[in-house]
């Protein structure tokens, strides 16, 4: 048993699809499934259960996740803690926020206020979907995220603090039949007969709930459509193949060739971390963030 197993193993469990962690490490599928199946050989059991519905952890797969799960967070801030100790490890802040966000007005708040408390230390952003950002929580190449909460509440293994909410919108492209008309009133029962684009790499009960969730109280269901990313989707509707749902936060909305309407609906905005992962430096970059959070307002 090695960390790569270990790695490997837990984004697939986390991602629940060989493809989708295939793209996100750039390994090649049959390289991860040879390294999972030489763990499975090692612990004497089938960890992931694969069917025409998609790919599932096995009971034991699920008592493993959680085990490995506890030993990489208590080992990598063990590790950290030692290196800082011995002044071999310059303190390096991975932070994580939900792609297809406008950070502008939360970055750098967030860079000064934060080197302040910790002048040498380096900060690296990252923004992706929010299957990568709990990967990169559980797999330690992320510190901590800001992500919508209803993606990461599920898991045991982290600290997820209620931040802020946050409306929802619908883009539409400029060429749209209906841009021409008066945006106020507009609802998003006129858009019943399109197409709705979402990120593929969340496809799972959450995304489908979460947009049946939204046009049902206008009185429809919608037709969906998942793509690759944030990028594919926004892509899409620019050229008038569909529309989306999107964050208030989301930068789209500031195209020129794209137009948006807001509707009744909001999410919760949530910072989350690893429970085990309370250094000093996590717990100050914790603290920063829920307060610009909670007093941003995006323009």
């Amino acid at each position: 048993m090695n960390d790569l197993q270990l790695d490997y193993f837990m984004a697939v469990a986390t991602n629940l699809s060989f493809t989708k962690t295939s793209e996100e490490l750039f390994v090649s599928q049959p390289a991860i499934s040879r390294q999972i199946s030489q763990l499975e050989k090692e612990l004497g059991c089938r960890l992931f259960r694969r069917n025409n519905q998609g790919t599932e952890l096995t009971e034991e797969g699920r008592l493993y996740f959680d085990l490995f799960s506890k030993y990489k967070a208590e080992f990598i801030n063990t590790k950290l803690k030692a290196e800082r100790i011995t002044g071999k490890n310059k303190a390096v802040m991975r932070v994580g926020f939900l792609e297809g966000w406008d950070l502008f007005n939360i970055i750098p708040p967030m860079m000064e206020r934060y080197k302040e408390e910790f002048p040498d230390s380096e900060v690296i952003i990252n923004c992706c979907g929010v299957k990568e950002l709990a990967t990169g929580l559980l797999t330690d190449t992320l510190d901590i995220v800001v992500t919508l909460q209803n993606s990461v509440k599920m898991y045991n293994e982290f600290e997820c603090t209620d931040a802020t909410s946050i409306g929802k919108i619908l883009l539409f492209a400029a060429s749209h039949p209906l841009a021409g008309q008066d945006i106020n009133n507009l609802t998003l029962k006129d858009f019943s007969n399109d197409l709705f684009i979402a990120p593929w790499e969340i496809v799972d009960k959450m995304i489908i709930d979460a947009i049946s969730n939204y046009t049902r109280p206008y009185g429809f269901v919608p037709k969906l459509r998942f793509v690759k990313n944030h990028e594919s989707t926004v892509t899409c509707v620019r050229n008038n193949m569909g529309v989306m749902i999107g964050d208030d936060w989301v930068w789209a909305k500031n195209a020129d060739d794209l137009k948006w309407i807001p509707f009744k609906a909001q999410d919760t905005i949530a910072v989350a971390r690893l429970k085990t992962k309370d250094s000093d430096d996590v717990l100050a970059m914790e603290e920063v963030l829920l307060d610009i959070l909670k007093n941003h307002k995006n323009t």
